[in-house]
């Protein structure tokens, strides 16, 4: 993991709460969430394990996701790394049946939700992790908040995606996009980064259509919303994304 495992450097994000989890006056409550990446080698590259969320869920209903969900008061205060990586463990275990191993997790990438979505918003940090060949055969939803588990590469998680079989949140897409570009360059240059800077997108109406525009967009400055400096890593992800049809398309 990125950083030490007992106290994170990371500097406050815009609007983001406090350890306590109390939000800054007059704002929304921004709650803390560990989502986890978990890979295997396959025949055609790195496996990744997703599932489908409920479509009952008040947030993100049927769409396909990493296995994660909300830090706990029993994974201890949001301000100590290790409490994110607990979070992340036993978020997976409960979705999936995986125990984790005890070493291994990698924190490469924080994304928080637009202040446009003022009812539900997170701050998340992502996760990797690999097992070894053959490994995590006992993957499976637990037919209550996930459903539909599956393994697959990021190439064949995105062609799903791109025939409108299944629905992936601009996050999602994003670090899938990451993931693909890993099979070419490398694993390494993609944790090879600085994850504490959330990547904080605005949301746009525009001529019916709904955009998720990226801090990295040039017109993201005089958007209305609360706003971040774009990350670094933020630069190779798509400027926006539009809601087309069934699925969110970068444009």
């Amino acid at each position: 993991m990125n950083g030490d495992s007992s106290r994170s450097s990371a500097p406050p994000f815009p609007g983001a709460s406090q350890g306590d989890g109390s939000p800054p006056s007059g704002e929304s409550v921004i709650r803390h969430a560990a989502t986890v990446v978990v890979m295997r080698p396959g025949p055609d590259g790195r496996e990744i394990y997703m599932v489908r969320r409920s479509a009952k869920s008040p947030f993100m209903p049927s769409t396909l996701v990493f296995p994660g969900g909300r830090l706990d008061p029993e994974d201890g205060p949001a301000d100590e790394d290790a409490s994110w990586e607990k979070a992340a463990r036993r978020e997976c275990e409960e979705e999936t049946g995986l125990a984790l191993p005890p070493h291994g997790l990698r924190w490469f990438d924080t994304w928080l939700t637009p202040s446009a979505e003022s009812r539900r918003r997170y701050l998340a940090r992502f996760f990797v992790v690999e097992l070894g060949e053959g490994e995590g055969s006992e993957a499976e939803a637990d037919g209550v908040e996930t459903h539909e588990g599956r393994w697959a590469t990021a190439c064949d998680h995105l062609a799903a995606w791109e025939a409108e079989e299944v629905d992936l949140p601009p996050p999602t897409v994003s670090v899938l996009l990451r993931l693909r570009d890993a099979e070419r360059d490398g694993l390494a240059a993609m944790l090879d980064v600085d994850p504490h800077g959330a990547i904080l997108p605005k949301v746009l109406l525009h001529d019916r259509s709904v955009l998720i525009v990226l801090p990295h967009d040039p017109e993201y400055p005089s958007l209305p919303g609360e706003a971040a400096p774009a990350p670094a890593r933020a630069h190779a992800l798509p400027l926006r994304f539009v809601r087309d049809g069934r699925r969110w398309r970068p444009c």
